[in-house]
């Protein structure tokens, strides 16, 4: 009698359980039924218009289907009750289940030309300098004297379409050096440290601009730019000091997008040593830098020593490489793709300017 007791008493914690298990999804995931008056009261945020939820959070617009794949508890409403006990627990904790941390490093690019895919670009960007990538996956790049961003379709290198940053008919003339992305907003930096701030334009346009004087530009000659989501910032990289005691390092600093100004205490010294640990010679002068989208780490380009580096946005120096001699004459600008595959552009220094694509080697064992 005591053990069929301890039985009936154990199958009645367990069905308390599992009504517990249900109530909670159905306070999460009203019924079909419920009119959005009831809601509402239940909740009161979801009054929040849909432009603000946008500002927050771009992702919203992301499809219902896709949503529902990635989080598949959206789906637990009319056919919750049919559902076998032991898949709703499943179904209810998957989420905190353990997922492998992607990682991807330098030493994940082959950089060989047979695994390369290559673009001769037209005559107009032969000195193609920064590159940065579009929100819907477009190849954003400039020239280094005039502000006339081109996109361009990186699956086939041709050019999409081509706006200026200009208050009158003629485009902006500067020493510009990097270019980043930030929703729909285009962000061109030059050597002595000015900030050039517009939005993306249709083909043809000419696109009104504000202009911002970082500072950096008195201490250090500027040559990449590139846009950290983390810090909410602009990276802005310097390469020639003015000043002799400021010389064989790597100074990057941070522009904060909100406040318009440099983030005190937030830039990163880098000894050059560090960088020619890896590789030969005495020298690393970089030409462009972009953060991963994956391992959120800086890569950098140096088109003299034809090499490439990884560094943490903590400053320490990951790791460091040539490319290629035969495929880069003048590596400039260095982007990445929303799956990881790497983007170079050579200068054309008389000849015709240079796309290569490097893919990530092995890249299903990252998830994919």
């Amino acid at each position: 009698m005591q053990n069929h007791g301890n039985k009936l008493l154990l199958g009645f914690l367990v069905f308390s359980l599992l009504i517990l298990l249900v109530s909670m999804v159905y306070r999460k995931n009203p019924p079909v039924g419920l009119n959005e008056e009831t809601v509402h009261k239940e909740n009161p945020s979801t009054d929040v218009d849909e432009e603000t939820v946008h500002k927050e959070n771009p992702s919203t617009d992301v499809e219902k289907e896709k949503v529902h794949k990635e989080n598949p508890s959206t789906g637990l409403r009319s056919d919750l009750l049919n559902m076998d006990p032991n898949t709703i627990i499943d179904h209810l904790f998957q989420n905190t289940k353990a997922v492998p941390e992607r990682k991807i490093s330098l030493e994940n690019y082959a950089l060989k030309a047979e695994t390369a895919t290559h673009w001769k670009l037209p005559g107009r960007l032969e000195e193609i300098s920064g590159l940065a990538i579009t929100l819907d996956n477009y190849l954003m790049a400039h020239n280094d004297e005039k502000s006339v961003i081109h996109e361009i379709d990186y699956q086939n290198g041709a050019i999409v379409k081509a706006f200026q940053l200009s208050d009158m008919k003629n485009p902006v003339n500067d020493d510009f050096e990097g270019i980043a992305t930030v929703n729909n907003q285009v962000y061109l930096v030059t050597s002595s440290g000015r900030i050039y701030e517009g939005s993306r334009g249709a083909d043809g346009e000419s696109v009104l601009y504000n202009i911002y004087a970082t500072g950096v530009g008195r201490d250090y000659e500027i040559e990449g730019l590139a846009y950290d989501a983390n810090q909410g910032a602009l990276v802005l990289m310097c390469k020639d000091p003015r000043r002799a005691e400021l010389k064989e390092q790597l100074v990057l600093y941070r522009w904060s997008l909100d406040k318009k100004q440099l983030i005190e205490d937030a830039h990163i010294v880098i000894p050059v040593i560090e960088f020619t640990r890896h590789i030969e010679g005495k020298a690393f002068q970089p030409s462009g830098i972009e953060r991963h989208p994956v391992s959120g780490n800086y890569f950098v380009v140096a088109a003299r020593q034809k090499a490439i580096a990884e560094i943490t946005p903590s400053g320490q120096v990951v790791a460091a490489k040539r490319f290629p001699a035969q495929w880069h004459r003048q590596p400039e600008g260095i982007t990445f793709t929303a799956d990881g595959t790497l983007i170079i552009a050579d200068e054309g220094s008389g000849k015709k300017a240079r796309l290569t694509l490097y893919p990530v080697s092995g890249y299903s064992s990252f998830g994919k």
